[in-house]
Parts: structure tokens; C-alpha cells; sequence
């Protein structure tokens, strides 16, 4: 729960960093948006038990 509770603030200041105007780097906007739900949805697999075996069958 400390990694789940972490990543807000880290994909916050991700997305701060690609949606400044002088950045150049939008195109990596849908990149970091797969990453973070990616990353979210192995975090919350991991910490329920009962709802792991079901998230690492898509995969």
C-alpha cells in the first residue's frame, strides 16, 4: 500500500514534466499513460491476494 500511495505523487510530477509548453515531449504522453496504468495494476495485483491469479492469467 506505501508503493500505491507513492505513485500519486510520482505520476503527477511525470505528467507536470511532459505537459510543460517548452518540453517538446507530448508525444510521450500516451507512452507514460500505459506505463503508469500498467504499473498501478500489477501494484494492486500484488497486494490482493484473491485478485492476483486473475491479473497475471491476462498476462
Amino acid at each position: 500500500m506505501i508503493m500505491l500511495g507513492s505513485a500519486g505523487g510520482s505520476i503527477a510530477d511525470l505528467a507536470r514534466g511532459l505537459w510543460r509548453r517548452d518540453s517538446g515531449k507530448r508525444w510521450l504522453v500516451p507512452l507514460a499513460v500505459f506505463l503508469c496504468v500498467f504499473g498501478l495494476v500489477l501494484i494492486l495485483a500484488a497486494s490482493v491476494e484473491g485478485l492476483a491469479p486473475f491479473i497475471y492469467a491476462i498476462f
